[in-house]
């Protein structure tokens, strides 16, 4: 009966052990993963403030190059950010433009990988980091001139990166698109303002990831995403002359799950 005793209490005491590693290991992680993320900020904290000046706001002059030109869109203004581009392409060469989402606070630079996922897991400077950088598909066109390019980013735990994008439709009292649903994208070239008209959960994979070659295959990917989106499509955007697709992607979900969500957006005019 002793023996027995003594036995259950050694289990008691290992079990105990174990689950004490267990936590410990835990923590360790979450402070390793804090203290990477941190490290990212800081990154791109830096770069921000090193190459980026905020000028004010502009007022987005009718050009050439504009798509969905109507009324609507005629009184568009864009935040007038002075991008250090010879610099910034100084520190990463597959530097093409710099990404800015108000309505999400996102803001960061975007490179074109020269392979798939090259930068899923690498800074912007270079270094090995969770974090990794707001990359466009290899497949994708430099210039944001592609039917449809596309551009990914991680839905990090703190917001950093494209984790931000997910209160695009946490927030269910309040469209936080209504009042400024643009994407503007600022390259050598010019601005490039985007309207959102379109976002969902999808799957890794799935429709919402092909490749668009021809005119064909731009109205079956718009038809497509009219089934899918769960905002409502805006009644003043027009995709005739098939304007340039810029869609935004990151994880959904659990870790491994698959799931992805998507925000499309539609070229209105380069300021």
């Amino acid at each position: 009966m002793e023996k027995k005793f003594d036995l259950l209490k050694v289990i008691r005491i290992v079990v105990v052990i174990v689950l004490l590693a267990i936590v410990v290991y835990e923590a360790m992680m979450i402070y390793r993963d804090q203290k990477e993320y941190k490290t990212a900020d800081n990154e791109y904290e830096s770069i921000s403030n090193k190459y980026v000046r905020d000028a004010g706001v502009k007022k987005a002059e009718e050009t050439a190059d504009d798509a969905n030109s109507d009324d609507n869109n005629a009184d568009i203004t864009y935040p007038d950010l002075e991008i250090n581009f010879e610099e910034l392409k100084s520190v990463n060469s597959d530097f093409i433009g710099w990404l800015y989402f108000p309505a999400v606070d996102v803001s960061y630079p975007v490179v074109r990988e020269n392979e798939i996922n090259q930068y899923l897991y690498t800074t912007f400077e270079g270094k090995s980091n969770k974090a990794g950088s707001i990359y466009m598909d290899v497949l994708s066109y430099s210039d944001f001139t592609g039917y449809s390019d596309m551009l990914f980013g991680h839905n990090m735990k703190n917001g950093s990166m494209f984790g931000s994008l997910k209160k695009i439709y946490q927030s269910k009292d309040e469209d936080i698109l209504a009042d400024n649903p643009y994407i503007y994208v600022y390259t050598e070239d010019g601005v490039r303002i985007y309207r959102v008209f379109a976002y969902y959960i999808t799957t890794d994979g799935s429709y919402s990831y092909t490749e668009v070659t021809n005119e064909k295959e731009y109205e079956d990917y718009i038809s497509y995403i009219k089934k899918n989106s769960i905002y409502t499509f805006p009644e003043d955007v027009s995709f005739d002359g098939c304007p340039s697709l810029l869609t935004l992607s990151t994880c959904q979900g659990q870790s491994g799950s698959g799931k992805r969500f998507v925000v499309h957006s539609v070229f209105l005019k380069k300021a």
